[in-house]
């Protein structure tokens, strides 16, 4: 009887162990594949940037529009989401020659309301609040963490392979697609 109790409790540490894990069956960890050549693929490769660059909300100089995502008009002002990098601050008084005036650097923005003279947008996957009513020089009234789940710092938004993390190189603060060579991690 005690040689059976002593086999069950050798079956049951492991058990416990494998159980108390987050995540037992590694459903949210990216996939790494032993050092097989796939050759060229279609991927997605991290965008990097340090702490104190991917926290930074400034005004700074108009910048082109590359990516350009929603909009907001207030007044003669347009607001105009530049995806993943800010928000473009637009005269548009005379509608047949809009001036971009200023570019309001938002690391991760995506998403963008105003209400009076506040903006909320994310900067990567916090709330911020900022105060629109001098565009010149914005000020960062409140600021909520992890708020939002856009970006995932370990693995892409789609399946596929991707440039496995680097945490050296900074924190991840978005992804974007990019030709591949015999990448090893790889999202199902």
């Amino acid at each position: 009887m005690n040689r059976n109790n002593h086999t069950k409790s050798w079956l049951i540490v492991p058990l416990i162990l494998f159980m108390s894990s987050c995540d037992p069956f590694g459903y949210n960890r990216p996939h790494v594949e032993p050092p097989i050549e796939v050759g060229e693929v279609e991927g997605w490769a991290p965008i990097y940037a340090t702490e104190k660059v991917a926290g930074t909300i400034a005004s700074i100089d108009a910048q082109p529009i590359v990516k350009g995502g929603k909009i907001y008009v207030k007044g003669n002002i347009l607001y105009q989401v530049e995806t993943g990098k800010g928000i473009h601050v637009i005269n548009i008084a005379d509608g047949n020659n809009p001036q971009k005036v200023k570019f309001i650097q938002v690391t991760g923005a995506q998403e963008m309301a105003v209400l009076g003279n506040n903006l909320y947008t994310n900067n990567v996957n916090d709330l911020v609040v900022l105060n629109i009513s001098d565009y010149n020089n914005v000020q960062v009234l409140d600021r909520v963490s992890g708020v939002f789940h856009l970006v995932d710092g370990t693995v892409p938004p789609n399946a596929g392979y991707f440039e496995c993390v680097d945490a050296s190189k900074g924190v991840v603060v978005g992804w974007e697609p990019k030709t591949l060579y015999n990448p090893v991690c790889q999202k199902f």
